[in-house]
């Protein structure tokens, strides 16, 4: 038996990387790992950040991973979230866990998966009170994974 939205109940529906917008939380996702960044980012606080070009069948984004767990991801990895959470830096839209968010692997190589659209280079038009606004349609410049 599915539920209005398409679920089965007691199933987490996965959330589709076309269907990220700012500040959504608390979704489940699945993706395949395209591309890892060739060195993570250490913050002020000594915090290790690390990145990733992921994708679904729906289009692409920039993964961020904080911590050991992001060492590691590899190439072809199929992830899968759970309690993720899309946020804007620096006017791209990222994915990341919550605090409390698990990252699984659940295989390699094989999924179906679309490198467009690329979630990473919308620019959001978030304003200066950091609410969401529809995305614009003119692409950014290719994102760079986190300062790179």
């Amino acid at each position: 038996m599915t539920s209005l939205n398409g679920s089965i109940p007691g199933i987490p529906r996965l959330t589709t990387i076309g269907e990220l917008r700012p500040m959504l939380k608390g979704f489940d996702l699945e993706c395949i790992v395209l591309e890892v960044a060739t060195q993570p980012q250490v913050t002020r606080d000594k915090h290790v950040i690390y990145s990733f070009l992921v994708a679904d069948r729906t289009g692409s984004i920039v993964l961020s991973i904080w911590g050991d767990m992001g060492r590691m991801i590899k190439s072809g990895d199929i992830l899968r979230l759970q309690g993720g959470e899309a946020k804007v830096y620096k006017g791209s839209l990222q994915l990341a866990l919550t605090k409390f968010g698990k990252l699984k692997r659940i295989g390699e190589d094989v999924m179906l998966f679309s490198e467009q659209p690329n979630m990473s280079l919308y620019d959001w038009g978030l304003e200066a009170s950091n609410k969401p606004g529809p995305p614009m349609m003119a692409k950014r410049a290719p994102v760079r994974y986190h300062d790179q």
